[in-house]
């Protein structure tokens, strides 16, 4: 069955326990347990997104922060979405997110949950950084979910820090937005728990070992963190932008790839050509190849600029980067087209993601990188009836 749960307070999110079992046949549960866990997360957000795009549509907020307390709520099976214990009419409902949280959650443990509004000085952690690159994003969020868990595995010696904050919207097109976002989140929080259980599978606990008993210990004692961050980059009446950084490192690992999500939203797009051509989603999402003229050799544009910005900034010739950073085979057509980005009123970003390819500026491996591009300098190649004329016409 399906663990539903909601509410604006601190909840109580139960999992059921792993038994033991050892060798390869422990491994092969593991991942029967959680394949059946992300199928159970996809039927959630088909039963979820009936019901959030037609309550969260044209919601608007009268309150900004919602406190949170330290409250415990059993978990609801309802299909009635839950507002803030406030005077708000806005209509929240995290259930998709929460029931990912829970999946791995051990009974009786407790996440904090808050809605807060974007400037609610209760915004963030202390010691914990928000989503950003290297010119800093303050952006266009609304509202924000804000979600802290730290909890021992029940069936792993694996400790856990969750920090979770991702951006609501209201208003237009609002839950098509949000079931976006929430879905994105939940697949952060499977992807990095399942990861981490196959990565260290040796550290579940076998049936003779219980977790309270510290003589039987027998894993590292780092804690793995998992820090969703998300912003909006930009957001007007026709253009939404959202950016999710998913900070992370498994227990016990020394690295861990630290991905990005963006999601783009053309909000009137089903009046405009489809410039990319995809069948596989609703028009008002839309990627990369749909802000450029098809045919235009924006591709090689993007790859000029990059070599570019190198060049710039090492000093080097684009022949001295292309051998010294290994790039020949990355910056590829193919790559060009894949790239995440984000939109701002000024600068569209590209996000490469961890050990993909790295722009100037970069840190390490492990990190997601990041090159802004005025809009300008893209003039000849972006379409003027695509997504961007949601800038150029703003």
């Amino acid at each position: 069955m399906i663990k539903v749960l909601t509410g604006v307070a601190a909840l109580a999110l139960f999992a059921a326990g792993c038994g033991g079992s050892s060798g390869s046949e422990e491994l092969a549960q593991t991942r029967a347990e959680l394949a059946q866990a992300r199928a159970e997360l996809d039927a959630l957000k088909e039963q979820v997104a009936t019901i959030t795009v037609a309550a969260a549509t044209t919601q608007t907020p009268t309150t900004t922060d919602t406190p949170s307390t330290t409250t415990s709520a059993a978990p609801r099976t309802t299909g009635t979405s839950i507002a803030p214990a406030s005077s708000a009419t806005t209509v929240f409902d995290e259930r998709l997110v929460l029931s990912a949280v829970a999946e791995f959650l051990p009974d009786g443990q407790v996440c904090e949950e808050q809605f807060l509004s974007a400037d609610s000085p209760e915004r963030g952690w202390e010691g914990w950084n928000r989503a950003s690159w290297e010119t800093g994003i303050d952006g266009f969020e609304e509202f924000v979910v804000q979600i802290t868990c730290d909890f021992d595995s029940e069936g792993y010696w694996f400790s856990h820090q969750l920090r979770i904050q991702y951006p609501l919207k209201t208003g237009e097109a609002a839950g098509v937005i949000n079931s976006a976002v929430r879905s994105a989140v939940a697949r952060g929080i499977f992807d990095y728990f399942i990861e981490a259980r196959e990565r260290f599978s040796e550290l579940r606990l076998t049936g003779d070992e219980q977790r309270s008993d510290q003589t039987q210990h027998r894993g590292c004692g780092a804690p793995g963190y998992l820090a969703i961050n998300g912003v909006v980059p930009y957001s007007n009446d026709g253009l939404h932008s959202v950016y999710l950084s998913f900070g992370q490192n498994h227990p016990c690992a020394n690295t861990t790839g630290n991905p990005v999500v963006t999601l783009n939203f053309d909000m009137f797009g089903d009046d405009y050509p489809n410039m990319s051509g995809s069948i596989y989603r609703p028009r008002m999402f839309f990627d990369l190849p749909d802000l450029f003229k098809d045919r235009s050799g924006w591709e090689d544009k993007l790859i000029e600029v990059i070599l570019r910005r190198w060049a710039e900034s090492e000093g080097g010739s684009d022949e001295q980067l292309m051998t010294n950073l290994r790039l020949p085979g990355k910056l590829t057509v193919e790559f060009a087209r894949s790239l995440d980005f984000t939109m701002g009123p000024d600068t569209l970003a590209l996000h490469a993601q961890p050990y993909t390819v790295w722009f100037p500026g970069w840190c390490c491996g492990a990190s997601s990188d990041h090159l802004e591009i005025g809009y300008e300098e893209l003039a000849d190649y972006l379409h003027p009836d695509g997504p961007y004329r949601l800038i150029l016409n703003n």
